[in-house]
């Protein structure tokens, strides 16, 4: 009997290959788990960018009629123009025409920002309801550690595709 085939016998060497063979397709195992289970990141898309959220935020603040979380998704100066409003209106009023405006609108959709020298990003959003489109760019800047909406410039409304009359 040669000398490995006396190795190969030993129930001491036979137990340390099972052992490394079991060791390695658990480890095979695992890292193939790992793999199949690992979902691929979500595509980049208005929805899921964190500076989008004040956007749908303000929209979700609004249907609901809640002042105080509509403010906070405000920053200067289009906080002080809500907060002008609010104080026109009263409270109660100010949130009825949040709710009203939510309410109108059947869609709402932006498109990717567009990035401003004061690194600030610009969504150009559309608001579809009722009475017809309109467009508007929403300046989102950080606002210390979150994103907030500085301006809303009313676009008007979009040119249709085809033929004018």
């Amino acid at each position: 009997m040669g000398r490995i085939e006396r190795l190969a016998s030993d129930w001491r060497v036979q137990a340390a290959l099972g052992a490394s063979a079991l060791a390695l397709a658990l480890a095979a195992g695992v890292g193939l788990g790992r793999r199949s289970w690992h979902r691929p990141p979500a595509p980049a898309g208005p929805g899921t960018m964190p500076e989008a959220y004040p956007i749908a935020d303000l929209w979700r603040a609004a249907a609901a009629g809640d002042v105080a979380a509509y403010l906070g998704c405000l920053m200067q100066p289009a906080r002080s123009e809500a907060e002008a409003r609010l104080e026109r209106l009263g409270p109660e009023a100010f949130a009825r025409e949040l709710r009203a405006k939510a309410q109108a609108a059947t869609a709402i959709e932006w498109g990717p920002p567009e990035p401003s020298p004061d690194g600030a990003l610009r969504f150009p959003v559309t608001v579809t309801g009722a009475d017809g489109a309109r467009r508007a760019t929403w300046v989102v800047a950080r606002s210390g550690s979150h994103w907030r909406v500085r301006e809303i410039v009313d676009c008007g409304v979009p040119e249709t595709q085809g033929e004018r009359k």
